[in-house]
């Protein structure tokens, strides 16, 4: 959707002001509606109403206003897979779990969050857009695909789809690195940061969405990509405390 590549075009804080993002937003009155009703249920809203798309950067921030914005106008679109919506929700929503943990990790890191939250929003891009490919040519060809053969399809294309699409709407670089290279982020180059993130935050959304087990929990902070994070397994603890913020936030964007 344009705005969604609109916000993120806009660049960094540094270089975009608040009104100036508000009025990319706006541009679509459904998506202001959306924005500001998650703006307001967000843990750090002020007590007073967020009215105001600049009022809701002032508290919240210009990143997160912008992620939200981002995530809410992709959104649509990646549900809308006529005949497909429980495997295309199913997809969307462990992308998104994937960013918020992404955002938590790289905060609790002190690193920048908006960056590593939009690369784990994207880095499975290319299995909802495949969905929806193979959904279109199947409909074409007068075929009835199974779910497996739904699951094959979008398994030997995704990758390459994610690419194409990552690619066509010019999002930054580490971007495009981390569809390709999260799964061996020792290979990533200057997006190995990014990369290890999102390779732990995905693990970390099959917990969050398949249930989390003392088992899962001690692999992942046993794993090489965990502690290639500088993270201990004192700091599991604090992170897997995280996990009903983190529940209750996908739920504001994606009702279970």
């Amino acid at each position: 959707p344009e705005v969604a590549v609109r916000v993120v075009r806009a660049g960094p804080k540094g270089s975009t002001n608040a009104q100036q993002l508000a009025d990319i937003i706006n541009a679509d009155a459904a998506l202001t509606m959306y924005v500001l009703r998650v703006a307001a249920s967000a843990a750090k809203r002020p007590k007073s109403p967020i009215l105001s798309l600049p009022h809701a950067v002032a508290w919240l921030g210009f990143d997160e206003v912008a992620n939200i914005a981002f995530t809410l106008a992709l959104q649509g679109k990646m549900l809308d897979v006529k005949g497909q919506q429980h495997k295309a929700r199913r997809l969307w929503r462990h992308s998104l779990a994937s960013a918020l943990w992404s955002r938590q990790l790289s905060h609790m890191l002190g690193e920048e969050t908006g960056m590593c939250y939009l690369c784990g929003l994207l880095h499975n891009i290319g299995k909802v857009v495949a969905l929806g490919a193979v959904h279109d040519l199947a409909q074409r060809a007068g075929k009835d695909l199974a779910g497996e053969e739904y699951d094959r399809l979008i398994e030997t294309f995704h990758r390459h789809i994610g690419a194409r699409v990552i690619t066509a709407w010019a999002l930054p670089a580490p971007v495009l690195t981390v569809t390709s290279q999260w799964e061996a982020y020792t290979l990533a180059g200057a997006a190995r940061f990014e990369s290890n993130v999102v390779h732990v935050a995905h693990a970390l959304a099959d917990m969050t969405l398949q249930g989390s087990t003392q088992l899962a929990r001690d692999l992942l902070v046993a794993d090489a990509a965990y502690r290639d994070l500088g993270l201990t397994a004192a700091d599991g603890a604090s992170l897997f405390d995280s996990a009903a913020a983190i529940n209750a936030e996908l739920d504001r964007y994606l009702a279970p």
